[in-house]
């Protein structure tokens, strides 16, 4: 189940899970708070959501249609990656759990510079929802490296390029997670980054970043 609610110049958004539940909610045309919710029983989560959805219903809210695809999955900051909070697109490719585990170096948002570039994005979004992810990875590592980077050739030839593909990488897959979306350009540049991190891993860690690279491959870009 997932409703989107307004009233006045108030939203507030429920999805729900099997054992849990996300709401979102805050002023109109804002990204707003996020919290999600875990249960011991799907009963249980049902129950309290649908006590939610008419406390909500009787102060005034009306659900009104709204367009899912357009929506910002950010994360509640007590929890962070989870797949309720992950665009529907990102969780229809990337079905693996590490590609939403934070405490994994080899995942796209599990390394420290990983998971801050998710939250960097994240933070971004809530001020302007336009954000050009490959123009933000260059403006991470510009800063980070205290050198400029603003072209493919910058970071590619950087003399710490793993670090700089990491911050590539984890960029793509926050565009895929938070907006559903990846452009053409971000996309060929993870996979440039991909082909590298292989390179650099231990042995028993590259089929991993082989698999990555064939669903990113597989991911449609935006038009």
């Amino acid at each position: 189940m997932k409703m989107h609610l307004q009233h006045n110049t108030k939203f507030w958004i429920i999805r729900v899970g099997t054992d849990e539940f996300v709401v979102q909610y805050g002023k109109r045309d804002t990204v707003g708070k996020v919290q999600l919710k875990s249960f011991d029983t799907a009963e249980e989560c049902k129950k309290e959501a649908d006590k939610l959805v008419r406390q909500k219903l009787k102060k005034g809210y009306v659900e009104v249609e709204y367009d899912w695809d357009t929506h910002l999955y950010v994360d509640d900051p007590e929890v962070g990656p989870h797949p309720l909070t992950a665009h529907p697109a990102f969780m229809q490719y990337f079905h693996e759990d590490y590609y939403l585990d934070c405490t994994d170096e080899f995942a796209p948002f599990g390394s420290d510079e990983g998971a801050d570039v998710l939250d960097m994005f994240g933070e971004a979004l809530r001020k302007d929802r336009d954000v050009d992810f490959l123009e933000g990875a260059y403006a991470i590592l510009s800063d980070w490296l205290e050198e400029d980077i603003s072209t493919p050739d910058d970071w590619m030839q950087n003399g710490d390029r793993f670090a700089c593909d990491v911050v590539i990488l984890a960029s793509a897959f926050a565009s895929i997670k938070l907006t559903g979306h990846i452009t053409d350009p971000l996309k060929r540049s993870a996979q440039e980054a991909l082909t590298t991190i292989v390179e650099e891993v231990e042995p028993e860690e590259r089929q991993r970043f082989r698999l990555i690279n064939e669903q990113l491959a597989a991911f449609p870009v935006l038009e």
